[in-house]
């Protein structure tokens, strides 16, 4: 893994009974094209999530309290860096399952500078869950990313204004429902991306388009606008691609007023 040296030094610092140092230098260190201080769009940099996990988990007792506050700073740290943008829902994540952990800090709670990281916990993330018709177009999006799930819809009931319709309409029905059922991210095509798309999960409803042609959908569980397409889908005579070139000409007059919608153009994450 990288970030090796974050996920054991806290340990073994923890395990110590006393620590020197030497103030002189003893190596140079030459930062390469692709260095993960440098290239941020590498997906190995998802092991920084790794790490804060283990320097915690694997902590003596005694300076339990230290470990917790230090990784805490450094996911503030990290947060604050440009770079890595491109994790964010997985930073909030982080956050969310060692909440209770920062929580039960003395240091951090008494820091208020530190103690903000909570706030990040409440952030929307969107599921880890790819929607697609064909598996393969999943391929580029599970290469920047971890642990995602691929569901692809399989032919279930239609309502009776569907039965009649073609094969195209019934599938953009089946991938709808599925996301409506369970949220994540609908892929409606391939594409080729050159980096991490924490972005993107980070928030709310979005629609990502390349020129008029959607190429994404992400949604929440039960989202209203997800809602509202599968309603038109049924009753009216445009097809999902359609549907999603109108919302984002006119998305005042879909479910933005209650519910946010936001419209992203792909080309910052494609080669």
């Amino acid at each position: 893994m990288v970030y090796e040296d974050l996920d054991i030094l806290l340990d073994m610092l923890s395990c110590c009974e006393r620590v020197a140092y030497v103030q002189q230098p003893f190596y140079n260190y030459y930062k390469h094209a692709g260095s993960t201080t440098l290239d941020y769009t590498n997906p190995r940099l998802f092991d920084i999530m790794t790490a804060y996990q283990d320097a915690i988990e694997h902590a003596k007792v005694t300076y339990q309290d230290a470990v917790t506050y230090c990784v805490a700073k450094r996911i503030l740290i990290n947060l604050a860096t440009p770079g890595f943008a491109d994790y964010l829902a997985e930073f909030i994540e982080l956050i969310r399952q060692l909440r209770p952990i920062f929580e039960a800090s003395p240091s951090i709670m008494s820091d208020p500078a530190i103690k903000k990281i909570c706030d990040y916990a409440g952030q929307l993330t969107l599921p880890r869950r790819f929607i697609c018709e064909r598996e393969d177009w999943a391929q580029s999006w599970h290469q920047y990313s971890r642990n995602f799930k691929t569901i692809i819809p399989v032919a279930k009931a239609l309502p009776a204004d569907l039965r009649q319709r073609s094969n195209h309409f019934k599938l953009d029905y089946w991938l709808l429902k599925t996301l409506f059922e369970q949220g994540g991210l609908l892929i409606l095509g391939t594409v080729k991306l050159h980096r991490p798309f924490g972005r993107l999960r980070a928030g709310g409803d979005v629609l990502v388009f390349e020129g008029e042609h959607c190429l994404l959908v992400g949604a929440q569980p039960r989202s209203p606008l997800i809602s509202e397409l599968l309603q038109q889908l049924i009753v009216g005579s445009e097809s999902l691609t359609e549907l999603l070139t109108m919302v984002k000409a006119q998305p005042e007059r879909w479910s933005a007023g209650t519910h946010k919608i936001r419209l992203v153009d792909i080309k910052d994450w494609l080669q």
